[in-house]
């Protein structure tokens, strides 16, 4: 399936149903809508794209080593390597020291092209026909019990993958960009983050010294920024390590991310039924009770005009930050599983966390500008509720989107 075919399908498609009370029953698309479902779209492609290549070796196997390893002395001193030689086969041997640069650029294309995880991820390592051989045991055994000149004689080596830069392949960077967009967009209006911060404003706008609240909200909105980056962070730290065992991790994000799909449906029938009361996907009552009442205590000290009210506001950002992660973090959890599966470089990864977190807090940079201006939070929370039915569909849709993304990659490619 091409990209390119998936686009011209979707351009076909000009209307998006958008039911109100003025215009109940018609149908149109807006143009942030064909934005977002185009990134989908970009997406869910990268799977059925075909891979760009490189130039296709032509050797029977290709060893990567070093002279300086031990491990790969130890293996060259063993004299297994040469049987593959001996047996007429074309290996071809990459050393570090012979050229680094070559070395690491041909490391990380085959590295890439035969999914090697991470933790595998080392010299000494042999690659064969479809397979690769990582550590010296592995390579030994697979050579002394004739497995890898089957390998060799059944399966020509993959072409290799074109990099497009460190780790990743122009498949990865559609991936990582389309869904930091996609799902910081998706983020952005998660009605558990609004419905926060329209209550921390409900308490400020009737207050006289408007200069002060702006600064008040800015370092609200600061700390959530803050608070989200470095939840990003500690995620992306704790799925590394889990990457050896990603497989279990993407079991568990589809049965997740089914789930949530299916609950945001439930709450989509609720919402255009308005029936807000039997919306489930949303902070739980004990817990708005509670942030409510830190908002409150918070509004009354406003005219005390202390210099630690900026403090306060920042502390109760990110308190708010993070008791709301469970409801708002749904996209966030699944967007840096992604991105930690596609590259491990750290900066590209840091870029993406802060272009999506940025896109998460712009509706709060923007909806605390009109509501200080307009002083009317109450029209404000209308708006957001009479699209609530759209939001909790657009949720759904790209949660089934990230079921099968992982369905596919894990199943199917």
């Amino acid at each position: 399936m091409k990209t390119f075919l998936l686009l011209v399908d979707f351009l076909k498609v000009e209307y998006i149903i958008e039911v109100n009370e003025q215009t109940k029953g018609k149908l149109h698309m807006k143009k942030p809508m064909k934005i977002s479902i185009i990134l989908f779209l970009l997406f869910l492609s990268s799977f059925f794209s075909q891979p760009i290549k490189a130039e296709t070796e032509s050797y029977d196997a290709v060893y990567f080593g070093s002279y300086n390893c031990l491990v790969c002395q130890s293996l060259e001193n063993s004299k297994v390597l040469e049987d593959i030689t001996n047996a007429g086969y074309n290996m071809h041997k990459y050393m570090s020291e012979d050229n680094y640069k070559l070395f690491e650029e041909m490391f990380t294309k085959y590295a890439v092209t035969y999914n090697v995880p991470k933790n595998k991820n080392l010299v000494p390592i042999l690659y064969a026909g479809d397979k690769f051989y990582a550590g010296v045991s592995d390579i030994t055994d697979a050579i002394n019990s004739g497995e890898i000149f089957d390998v060799m004689d059944q399966n020509d080596m993959l072409p290799l993958k074109n990099v497009i830069y460190s780790d990743l392949t122009l498949n990865d960077l559609i991936v990582v960009i389309s869904s930091t967009v996609l799902l910081g967009f998706l983020d952005a209006f998660n009605p558990c983050a609004l419905a926060m911060l329209l209550m921390f404003l409900s308490f400020l706008t009737s207050k006289e010294r408007s200069k002060a609240i702006g600064y008040i909200c800015f370092f609200y909105i600061l700390a959530v920024f803050l608070t989200y980056f470095a939840l990003g962070a500690i995620l992306q730290s704790v799925l590394t390590y889990l990457v050896p065992y990603m497989i279990v991790f993407y079991v568990v994000i589809i049965v997740l991310a089914l789930f949530i799909a299916v609950l945001n449906f439930l709450d989509f029938l609720s919402t255009r039924k308005k029936a807000y009361h039997n919306v489930k996907n949303q902070l739980p009552k004990r817990v708005f009770v509670v942030t409510k009442k830190i908002m409150k205590n918070f509004s009354e000290k406003i005219d005390q005009e202390s210099p630690s009210l900026y403090a306060l506001a920042f502390l109760i950002g990110v308190f708010v930050a993070i008791i709301e992660f469970p409801c708002s973090g749904q996209a966030f959890v699944a967007w840096t599983a992604i991105v930690v599966d596609r590259t491990s470089h750290q900066l590209i990864f840091y870029v993406l966390l802060t272009l999506y977190v940025l896109l998460f807090v712009s509706p709060l940079v923007i909806i605390s500008f009109i509501g200080l201006k307009s002083k009317n939070i109450m029209s404000i929370s209308n708006f957001v509720r009479n699209r609530l039915e759209i939001i909790k569909l657009f949720n759904a849709i790209i949660f089934l989107g990230v079921a099968i993304y992982y369905i596919v990659k894990v199943f199917i490619s």
